[in-house]
């Protein structure tokens, strides 16, 4: 510019300085007097330069003061008219505020990592076996695979194997029940965080005879010791086992979820787990410039080898390598994006609603822009006019909205309860602010393209006229505003379409057989850290006092309870059987019962008999199996008699089991789960401490807790009672998931519906009035009211027609991506896109009640007379 500039003043002194010589002055004489005149080239350059951005200033003030022009111009005709401007700046602000509470889930749970320092390396490996079913599945590790990927895999500095738990403390007050988890050594070094005091537990203090030292949490600490400093080398009783004080974690840190005590983990031989049990979930750090990818084909490799070293154990067994934060939310990433669009569909309708009322409003002003036209404003100057009307509604609606987004993130948090995780970290901060920003630009945009389009294209001086009527202008807003409805219509019918698939996923899991009687049960769990004998007298007598009790028809203790904690699944040979090729061993859920647990819960017997108080004493060791293992074992035999051996040792070897008996399948893990096989044995030959007691009353189970918590506290003052409730509590709890995916897609459905049926009703409103001169000329021909009804409800029938075609096109295309969240349900399912088009249907019939009333009762004289 400086360049042009200067050869500009330098062509001008030329010319100037020629025609001075040609009138006979020398040549500086010429050249002195030019510059006289204009100037020195370099003075002219310089304050040009420096004029330039005053001008540029002075232009923006201009522009500012423009827009601030429109924006009062524009507040001031949304007041002479609060109820249009109300309707349309709620509209948006259901919209924007959905998506911003939305978006503060997604950016809370998903986008933002944990808050570990460098928390993008922290990773945890668990097992996935190949050939698996279900190929999504991640199986807990075990201790050698955790051992030889530490130290075979480079890019793995750290690699921790723990196991949660729950243990009793005692010896601080009254008993408690604290979430304690045992580790192959401490956890604060992966998390690169120092004890607030003391030490961390050490690699070398877990395995056979590892010493009692425990680590706790700062809340703890400060909870029982109050902050006392001398914390250090106290002793804690968990379990009736004392362990030694060595460390406080720093304040905050609880993990896995709220920990209170971390303990090194003990082997009952020094031998210590084999491959086969799967007991330990991992949390590690990668080296330092590793990646994820790096270390998951490193794994690939190591898993590869070890099955060739170890083909009994490691067969098909792969590594599956994931981020902290991927490991915590992949189960419901898929869910919250789905989510985050729905809520983007609500606002798309939103803003087709509020583009239909401005493009209906446009019309209606097509005068007021002619003469503004007439008199010299630009089409530019229309077209910014139109952008800051919807500017102002966006603005207004965005703040309204971002207040909504307030109380919707508070409303997510309770309904969200057991179904998303991080869910308590969820606010509004400064992304979602941003992001609101972001949503209020673009809805301008949109919402004031139509009647920009509409300004720029309709012929400004024709609408001078009273003739404006037939005008290209005219019919370009009135396609557009079928356009517009006709989306609306087809967004509502996938929103509904997605909410019935969800409601017939909730029918179907309601619907599912368990397999056994889930009424009038109550269950609750108990450790006991005896002796084996020591441990089958307390549960035997604990059983039969519980018995005793008036309302109380069963009692029976299970070890891995339906819907509930605590299971083992385990290698299962058969005997007098070749040994099965690797990776086509036999497994099977291991359930230690008591002698009334399958009478308690009135599991079905097929053939043979169940478990007797016999079975718990008696030298010969029998079984109960049920249909599934029957099926996958002795498809063509008689199971009864056979003897199979379970490669698990609970404390007295792996002894053979002889099968007396079948019962019904039962689905034990989960709802979703088809039944596994399962292996009954008499709790009393395995001895396991930790069981789930059953307890079967004639009335209101729950009513007999305290008599139940009575009889316990008399056998052992000092346990807990762990996990009281009833199988209708595990139940929903499953279900929480699937009733909050109901609970907002059915939410934002019906709101989606509500708005395209009142964009319907505007629409036909506004079709009325502007026929009203033909209907009155209809009925002063002779046409009924009926005629003119059907004329009104043929026009949006055929408008919801054309958009319910294209919502269901769209549906079945996008179906599939509901898929992971269905049971049992196609996401194709007829009957659900019945029911969807049934409603939208039926709200479209209402919202067309009023406009077609209205033009059945226009008075053709009146009509007549106004024109």
């Amino acid at each position: 510019m400086e360049a042009e500039l200067r050869e500009e003043i330098e062509s001008y002194l030329d010319l100037r300085t020629e025609e001075l010589q040609s009138e006979g002055r020398t040549f500086g004489e010429a050249r002195q007097m030019a510059e006289e005149a204009f100037g020195k080239p370099d003075e002219i350059v310089t304050e040009c330069l420096v004029a330039g951005p005053t001008v540029s200033r002075r232009r923006y003030t201009e522009h500012l003061r423009l827009f601030a022009q429109l924006a009062q111009q524009t507040i001031r005709a949304a007041c002479k008219r609060p109820l249009f401007s109300a309707t349309a700046a709620i509209t948006l602000a259901l919209g924007i505020g959905a998506n911003a509470a939305i978006f503060s889930v997604v950016n809370s749970v998903l986008l933002e990592p944990p808050d570990y320092q460098d928390s993008a390396s922290l990773i945890t490996v668990s097992t996935a076996w190949e050939n698996h079913p279900d190929a999504s599945r991640r199986d807990a590790m075990a201790p050698p695979d955790v051992a030889d990927l530490l130290d075979l895999s480079p890019s793995i500095a750290s690699l921790v194997g723990y196991q949660p738990m729950s243990v009793t403390l005692t010896g601080l007050g009254n008993p408690e029940l604290l979430s304690a988890v045992r580790l192959s050594e401490g956890m604060l070094n992966v998390f690169r965080l120092r004890p607030h005091l003391g030490r961390d537990i050490l690699a070398s203090e877990h395995g056979y005879g590892a010493p009692r030292v425990a680590v706790i949490s700062h809340s703890f600490w400060a909870g029982q010791f109050g902050m006392a400093m001398d914390a250090i080398g106290r002793r804690l009783e968990l379990n009736d086992v004392s362990y030694e004080v060595i460390g406080v974690a720093p304040e905050g840190f609880e993990y896995p979820g709220r920990t209170s005590v971390w303990i090194p983990h003990r082997f009952n031989s020094p031998e210590g787990l084999n491959r086969k049990s799967h007991t330990w979930e991992t949390i590690g750090r990668l080296a330092d410039g590793a990646t994820v990818g790096a270390a998951q084909a490193e794994i690939d490799a190591i898993a590869s080898s070890l099955s060739r070293t170890y083909p009994d154990s490691n067969a098909e067994k792969g590594f599956l390598v994931e981020t902290l934060h991927n490991r915590i939310v992949g189960d419901v990433r898929s869910e919250l994006w789905i989510l985050l669009g729905t809520v983007g569909v609500v606002l798309l309708i939103a803003c087709a609603n509020v583009t239909n009322m401005l493009l209906i409003r446009a019309s209606e002003r097509a005068g007021e822009a002619a003469v503004r036209f007439a008199l010299g404003a630009s089409r530019l100057r229309l077209s910014i006019q139109m952008l800051t009307e919807s500017g102002v509604l966006a603005v207004a609606g965005g703040c309204l909205g971002v207040l909504l987004a307030f109380g919707g993130v508070e409303l997510f948090k309770l309904t969200s309860s057991g179904a998303i995780p991080r869910a308590d970290e969820v606010a509004i901060d400064g992304h979602v602010l941003l992001f609101t920003l972001g949503i209020v630009v673009v809805v301008t945009l949109m919402a004031g393209l139509g009647p920009t389009l509409l300004v720029l294209r309709g012929s400004l001086p024709a609408n001078l006229t009273h003739t404006a009527r037939g005008s290209d202008s005219h019919k370009f807003g009135h396609h557009m505003r079928r356009l517009l409805l006709g989306v609306e219509v087809a967004l509502s019918v996938v929103l509904l379409a997605g909410a019935g698939l969800l409601l017939r996923t909730l029918q179907q899991l309601h619907a599912v057989d368990l397999g056994f009687e889930t009424r009038g049960i109550v269950r609750f769990s108990l450790y006991h850290g005896g002796e084996r004998e020591e441990v089958r007298t307390f549960y035997r007598t604990l059983e039969r006092n519980i018995t005793a009790l008036p309302g109380v028809e069963a009692v029976g203790s299970i070890y891995g309870a339906p819907l509930g904690p605590a299971h083992t699944t385990a290698e299962v040979n058969l005997v007098d059987e070749p040994p099965p090729a690797p990776g086509r061993e036999t497994y099977a859920g291991i359930r230690a019962v008591s002698p009334g647990y399958l009478e308690a819960a009135r599991v079905p017997l097929v053939r043979g008999r169940g478990l007797t108080q016999r079975d718990d004493v008696d030298p010969q060791t029998v079984a109960v199996v049920n249909e599934t293992f029957v099926r996958e074992n002795f498809p063509a035999e008689e199971p009864l008699g056979r003897r199979v051996q379970m490669m698990t040792d609970f404390g007295n070897g792996m002894p053979t089991w002889t099968i007396v008996g079948v019962v019904e399948d039962i689905r034990s893990e989960s709802l979703r789960r088809s039944p596994v096989a399962e292996i009954y044995v008499p709790h009393g030959k395995v001895g396991t401490g930790f069981m789930t007691v059953t307890v079967r009353g004639s009335d209101e189970a729950e009513a007999l807790v305290p008599a139940i918590r009575a009889e316990v506290l008399a056998l052992e003052p000092r346990m807990p009672l762990r996990g009281v409730g009833t199988i209708e509590d595990s139940i929903r709890q499953e279900m929480a998931p699937t009733r909050f995916g109901l609970l907002i897609g059915t939410l934002f459905a019906s709101l989606a519906l509500v708005l395209a049926a009142v964009g319907l009703y505007g629409v036909l409103g506004y079709l009325v009035s502007q026929r009203t001169r033909e209907i009155g000329v209809r009925v002063a021909l002779g046409a009924c009211a009926d005629s003119i009804v059907r004329m009104v409800v043929y026009e949006g029938l055929r408008i919801v027609l054309i958009g319910a075609v294209l919502g269901c096109m769209i549906a079945l295309v996008s179906g599939g991506l509901l898929e992971a969240l269905l049971f049992s349900v196609s996401p194709w399912d007829p009957w659900t896109f019945v029911f969807a088009l049934a409603v939208l249907f039926a709200a479209a019939l209402a919202a067309m009640v009023i406009p077609a009333r209205r033009a059945s009762r226009v008075d053709p004289i009146d009509a007549l007379r106004a024109e």
